[in-house]
């Protein structure tokens, strides 16, 4: 036996640790690395079995809270969420175009038999939004649906783009979802329930020039609500959800404002199809929606590549951004 050796192969003295136990120490690591593949292949199995019979949850009598909803992608999903019985609560900034939306909502409909309702509030200032809150929960008693949707969109390369906008961009594209979440999810949290949802973009999964600003507020939106969900998974009893939607370029024709010049050889969405896509990830409690699907895919396969190669497929297939 050599010097230092034990008979039963335990470390000796001197600290040498034999292969038998290193061997022992890997085993649990090992054993949870076996554990988590087959867990992805259920996973896998499961996400292809939703796709083909999903569950999904009604929004009927839900009171659902959409931010920007004076105009575009909110005013078609404030649309869309009453059609599907939902109580819609319209907020932005706009008085006269957030008005607009819940009037043509109810239809002449006024008090009790309204199912909209609507407030002016800056959603970039938390005094603002902590009354909206207030207000929101004295009438309506609770929201069931936090809808983050408030946006500002532009475009132009970094240098042009002023202090101010780049400020009033990441004040109102990324500060304003703290301010909303801070608001709302205390009486979320006690009743246990609710789901809290964010418009991001495909500018989180890639990057293009002459979007600097926008992207980085898109970018942080979904940092935050990935680590805010994780937050949430820290209590094994949660019961309320998060779904961050993330939409290619937008056509603007039909709210007739045009923020940017985008050439894509890929098609782009409609309004009304990213306002269907994001309530069904809501209902069905999607964590993550792409419209098209197949974006997240194809985004991620970028970061994968070395830098020429993902260089390479973006000048291929990648949308040129050009100031409007």
């Amino acid at each position: 036996m050599e010097t230092g050796q034990r008979p039963d192969n335990r470390p000796s003295s001197n600290g040498v640790r034999t292969a038998s136990n290193i061997l022992l120490d890997c085993l649990p690591l090992v054993t949870r690395i076996l554990v988590g593949i087959l867990h992805t292949i259920y996973a896998f199995i499961n996400l292809a079995f939703a796709s083909i019979y999903p569950v999904e949850k009604s929004l009927k009598d839900k009171v659902v809270l959409v931010t920007g909803a004076g105009r575009g992608l909110g005013r078609e999903m404030s649309y869309q969420l009453a059609k599907e019985g939902a109580k819609v609560v319209c907020v932005d900034i706009n008085a006269e175009g957030v008005k607009e939306t819940a009037e043509v909502i109810n239809g002449g409909r006024t008090g009790e038999d309204a199912v909209a309702d609507f407030y002016t509030t800056n959603v970039a200032e938390p005094s603002q939004v902590n009354e909206l809150a207030k207000a929101v929960e004295d009438k309506w008693g609770k929201v069931d649906v936090l809808i983050n949707n408030a946006g500002i969109v532009a475009s132009a390369p970094l240098m042009d783009t002023t202090d101010d906008q780049i400020k009033r961009m990441i004040d109102v594209n990324l500060i304003s979802h703290f301010w909303m979440i801070r608001a709302f999810l205390p009486a979320m949290q006690k009743r246990n329930e609710g789901h809290i949802v964010a418009t991001s973009s495909a500018a989180a999964f890639t990057c293009a020039a002459n979007i600097v600003p926008y992207a980085a507020t898109k970018y942080g939106v979904t940092g935050l609500m990935a680590s805010f969900r994780e937050e949430l998974r820290g209590n094994p009893s949660n019961n309320i959800k998060t779904t961050t939607v993330h939409p290619f370029f937008l056509d603007s024709a039909p709210i007739n404002v045009k923020h940017w010049e985008v050439k894509s050889v890929l098609p782009i969405v409609s309004i009304p199809q990213v306002a269907q896509a994001a309530i069904q990830g809501i209902k069905r409690e999607d964590a993550i929606v792409t419209v098209p699907e197949s974006l997240r895919l194809s985004m991620h396969m970028l970061w994968m590549l070395p830098q020429k190669s993902a260089d390479y497929w973006r000048d291929t297939f990648a949308s040129k951004i050009d100031k409007a």
